[in-house]
C-alpha cells in the first residue's frame, strides 16, 4: 500500500477546545484517504526529558547503579520510582532540560549527557516527544531545587534491582520502561 493511501490531510483546526496547566486539547478536522472528514482530538503536550544517571561501579561491587527518584504520582494515586524527568521549558533545549532536571531532582551534575533515544509517547493522540539521556561523570554539586508541588527523595538502585523490577510495582511507568529499553540497547545488553 502506498503512503498516499494511508495519510490523512488536515482541513481545519479548533485550537484549545480545552486548556490545562500541563497540556491542551485541539480538535483537528482531517480528511481520510477515502475523502471523508472526521473530527480528531490532539493532545498538545510539552516535550519531555528523562535522565538515566549512571553511577560508576564501586570497589567490591560487580554492577553499575543509578540514581532514581521516588515520588507520589497523582494519575495512579501511588508511589513511583523513576529516573529524574520533567518537561522541556519554553525556549529550552531538551539537553538543557536534562541537565536542569538532574540537578533539581538529585542535586547532581553530570560531566557527560548522551542522548540515547527519542520517541512519541502515544502518537494516536499526542504531539510531543520524550527524549532519554544517559548521564555519566556524576558529582553531587547542589541542594535539591524542587517545584512548589514536588515532593521526592532520591535513592541509589542497582542494575539488577531495576532489571528485576522494571514494569511492575513502583517501577510501572511506561516512560521508564521505554527509557530502560533505550539504556539496554545503548549499552548493548539487548
Amino acid at each position: 500500500m502506498k503512503d498516499s493511501q494511508l495519510k490523512w490531510k488536515e482541513t481545519g483546526r479548533v485550537k484549545e477546545v480545552w486548556k490545562g496547566p500541563i497540556f491542551s486539547i485541539d480538535q483537528v478536522h482531517r480528511e481520510s484517504p477515502d475523502g471523508s472528514v472526521h473530527p480528531i482530538v490532539v493532545c498538545k503536550a510539552p516535550n519531555w526529558v528523562t535522565v538515566i544517571p549512571e553511577l560508576p561501579i564501586k570497589e567490591g561491587v560487580s554492577e553499575v547503579s543509578f540514581l532514581m527518584v521516588r515520588q507520589f504520582r497523582h494519575g495512579s494515586a501511588s508511589l513511583s520510582t523513576e529516573f529524574p524527568a520533567g518537561v522541556v521549558d519554553p525556549g529550552e533545549s531538551s539537553l538543557e532540560a536534562a541537565f536542569r532536571e538532574l540537578r533539581e531532582e538529585t542535586g547532581f551534575s553530570a560531566e557527560e549527557m548522551i542522548e540515547i533515544g527519542s520517541i512519541n509517547p502515544n502518537p494516536a493522540f499526542m504531539d510531543n516527544v520524550s527524549t532519554t539521556y544517559l548521564a555519566r561523570g556524576l558529582k553531587h554539586t547542589h541542594e535539591l531545587d524542587l517545584d512548589e508541588s514536588e515532593y521526592l527523595e532520591w535513592q541509589e538502585q542497582s542494575f539488577s534491582h531495576i532489571l528485576n523490577n522494571m514494569g511492575r510495582g513502583e517501577y510501572n511507568s511506561a516512560i521508564m520502561v521505554q527509557c530502560w529499553y533505550w539504556y539496554l540497547k545503548y549499552t548493548k545488553r539487548i
